[in-house]
């Protein structure tokens, strides 16, 4: 008797590939000129089978930000804590991991504001819980480093870095400003924390 090894997908399984789906057809399209149909046919599904998996194109988006977020802050606490790196490089790295490969996607396609005001639009609370996530993760690494007591508390200084981090990817008009900016504030930070691991 053989045995058949099967592999049975899973709803998370679906739902990440219309999501994946969904992310390419939003870069394309834009979030306003995206339609519940161009999703569908993008993930290789009917509207009708679409919609057994997501409520709207709301629900998709609001899915696909709070996918992100997870993803990110998961990968920006990993960065934070690999073993053997300076100050700087560990947040530099956890900078980039804060925005994934979404701020790459975001600057390079016409229309990228369109899907950063979307998200602020669609979400705000998704948007609001990963910057406060994104501050913990933050704080609990400052606070294992020894703080001069002008630079404030740990937690004002995770939240002053976050909306920094906020701001240039409001303001950085290339992946490169983005990136330049990002560096420069590691630097900054971690010359203020002192040099060292």
């Amino acid at each position: 008797m053989a045995w058949v090894l099967m592999t049975v997908e899973t709803d998370n399984d679906k739902q990440d590939a219309i999501l994946d789906a969904a992310f390419g057809v939003f870069a394309s399209y834009g979030y306003r000129r995206t339609t519940m149909e161009d999703i569908a046919q993008a993930a290789g599904l009917s509207r009708s089978a679409l919609y057994l998996h997501f409520r709207n194109k709301e629900d998709i988006f609001r899915s696909l930000t709070k996918r992100h977020f997870d993803a990110s802050i998961a990968e920006m606490e990993e960065m934070l804590n690999r073993p053997g790196q300076t100050m700087e490089a560990a947040l530099y790295a956890a900078f980039l991991a804060k925005d994934g490969h979404l701020m790459e996607i975001v600057l390079t396609t016409p229309h990228g504001a369109e899907l950063m005001d979307a998200g602020f639009s669609a979400s705000p609370d998704v948007v609001k819980m990963a910057v406060m996530r994104a501050a913990d993760v933050l704080t609990r690494w400052l606070e294992r480093r020894v703080i001069a007591p002008e630079l404030g508390p740990a937690r004002a200084l995770a939240e002053m870095i976050v909306s920094a981090l906020m701001g240039f990817k409001s303001t950085a008009r290339t992946v490169e400003d983005l990136r330049a900016s990002q560096r420069q504030l590691a630097c900054v930070i971690a010359r203020a924390l002192g040099s060292g691991t």
